[in-house]
């Protein structure tokens, strides 16, 4: 069990690193980090450790730091690296766990193989801040170089579709859904029917809300296949999450999506989702 941070002692530079980045931003934090990792390099002494240690701390400063040192010592310990960001991702402070999700995404990018298994066990926290830290980094793993991620990425964040946190729900359908429909708009449109076909009403609004991302433009008329379906459930967060999918991408492709407002139009299930997207085009 972690100590409580009020009973940990004074660590020896724990405030020289908070006077050293002041109230610096999230640069100043990493180029402490870096400055930290090379000393610690240099007299042979595990950076981990000190990420562990400064995690720790009461101060803000010193737990923004040990954000910032634990990608620049995830090789000496991948597991226990990413113990410290788990704790950290569901820190009392909101700069603290931006920090830690930030660091876990870099980490994830770089390292998707060797923690996509971690990740898989932090989406039943029942902090929705460690939830959130694994879609943010599902977001940034997603590369169009990195096909074979595809379905990994898809299997990770299936189980948050239903999460109705809203720290987990505002980003995973507009933001995570829509980086895979950009970087694999193949096997992420496969997967947005598959989970079409759930009865859950946030698993649903997950997935018109992915159409709302820029990267649905050019799968409008495939996305047309979803919205129908989706268009004629009565629930009004399917229905409406359905309206502001149109919306979106009738901005981008008024051809493809007029026209089938227009017919909605006369289409008493439909009706309504047209008259509300109609609204803002």
């Amino acid at each position: 069990m972690r100590k409580d941070r009020a009973d940990t002692p004074p660590l020896a530079d724990a405030e020289a690193l908070t006077g050293a980045v002041g109230g610096g931003g999230r640069g100043a934090h990493r180029l402490t980090a870096r400055r930290l990792a090379r000393r610690l390099a240099d007299e042979q002494l595990p950076v981990l450790e000190r990420a562990q240690q400064l995690a720790q701390r009461p101060e803000i400063q010193a737990r923004l730091v040990a954000c910032e040192l634990v990608p620049l010592s995830f090789d000496e310990d991948p597991e226990e690296a990413m113990a410290v960001l788990h704790d950290l991702a569901g820190d009392s402070d909101p700069k603290v766990r931006a920090a830690a999700i930030a660091a876990c995404a870099r980490i994830a990018r770089t390292h998707f193989g060797r923690v996509v298994e971690i990740l898989s066990g932090w989406r039943d926290s029942p902090s929705p801040h460690v939830r959130r830290a694994v879609a943010v980094a599902a977001t940034r793993a997603a590369e169009a170089t990195r096909l074979e991620r595809a379905p990994h990425l898809m299997r990770l964040v299936e189980p948050l579709l239903t999460d109705r946190d809203p720290t987990v729900r505002r980003l995973l359908g507009p933001s995570a859904l829509g980086s895979f429909l950009s970087a694999y708009p193949d096997v992420a449109f496969d997967s947005l029917i598959e989970w079409s076909t759930s009865s859950d009403p946030q698993a649903l609004w997950n997935v018109a809300m992915a159409f709302t991302s820029p990267s649905a433009a050019p799968l409008a008329k495939r996305a047309l296949i979803v919205l129908r379906k989706l268009a004629l459930d009565e629930r009004r967060m399917v229905w409406r999450a359905v309206a502001a999918a149109m919306w979106q991408l009738g901005r981008r492709r008024p051809d493809v999506v007029r026209p089938e407002l227009e017919r909605w139009l006369a289409e008493e299930t439909r009706a309504k989702v047209a008259r509300e997207a109609l609204k803002y085009l």
